[in-house]
């Protein structure tokens, strides 16, 4: 699997040469085998990317995450065709059913819920807020319906970053959402060239369905991922100011960091690859065997 994390900060261009990403800067060339590469983050307004090199990025299935003059990720280029026989993959998730979406949106939520309140007892928080969120990780229905995702959110992130804390998605004015939005934009990117790879249309979700959204479906498995990027930025930006370029880039090898995935430790992003294997496993044969809740509390940075 292919695994590194190239960030590009303040490069002049970045081209294809044969099989290899060339990066050029203050006139010395770095090269890098594609086929190593997971993802790019390029940081830098004055960067020019050629267009076969986009061309060569979609075909090895490469994330490109583009940053604005904030150094914040505002957009992603992946392959749409990740899959030899997308079209078929295509059909059959259109014929998920309703009653499918809602058992496994059932479960996400669970796992999400379930890391926050590990990560809560683990940073040794409020008992009283740690148990509400095993009661309401304990009363799911079908498709959320009574939003337990949502109450959850709501102690868990105010146990975590204090009462006056508002989770920011736009115009993020603190350290704390910056780092949060920085290392979501990675995990959603890494989860999306997954979905995609594995020939599911990141559009389609079992929960998400904003018609302006591309990635549905990658919000939708992503949820109990994100309280790793909780975990880093409550251990590291609670006392900064400003996401420097060192937190940006510890951000990003976030998805090097190691977790217990089911009964074996590996990456971040290998968990995530067998964690969409478990979940087609459950669409395909109804066999939640093989989906298993990422343990955030296990989490060793690389």
């Amino acid at each position: 699997m292919t695994w590194r994390i190239v960030h590009v900060c303040q490069s002049e261009k970045m081209q294809l040469k044969l099989d290899n990403l060339l990066i050029k800067k203050m006139g010395q060339d770095y090269i890098i085998p594609l086929s190593d590469i997971s993802i790019i983050v390029a940081e830098g307004g004055e960067t020019v990317v050629t267009l076969r090199l986009l061309s060569a990025l979609s075909k090895y299935n490469i994330a490109l995450i583009v940053c604005d003059n904030e150094h914040l990720p505002t957009g992603i280029y992946h392959s749409q065709n990740g899959h030899f026989r997308a079209y078929k993959k295509l059909q059959e998730q259109l014929l998920w059913t309703q009653e499918q979406k809602d058992k496994l949106w059932q479960i996400v939520t669970y796992f999400k819920i379930n890391n926050q309140q590990d990560v809560l007892a683990m940073l040794e928080k409020n008992i009283d807020c740690i148990q509400l969120l095993a009661d309401y990780k304990d009363h799911i229905e079908y498709g959320d319906k009574t939003n337990r995702e949502g109450h959850a959110a709501k102690v868990y992130f105010n146990e975590l970053f204090g009462k006056k804390f508002v989770r920011l998605t736009q115009q993020e004015t603190d350290v704390i959402n910056a780092g949060l939005n920085y290392g979501y934009a990675i995990m959603r990117a890494q989860m999306a060239r997954i979905i995609s790879g594995y020939g599911l249309n990141p559009l389609i979700g079992i929960f998400h369905k904003n018609e302006y959204n591309q990635f549905n479906l990658v919000d939708d498995l992503m949820e109990p991922f994100r309280q790793i990027v909780d975990v880093w930025v409550y251990q590291n930006l609670r006392d900064e100011e400003y996401l420097k370029y060192e937190f940006r880039l510890a951000l990003t090898d976030t998805l090097n960091a190691k977790i217990r995935y089911g009964k074996e430790t590996c990456s971040v992003t290998v968990a995530m690859d067998k964690y969409v294997k478990g979940f087609l496993k459950c669409i395909s044969d109804k066999d939640t065997s093989k989906f298993y809740c990422p343990v955030v509390s296990s989490v060793e940075w690389s």
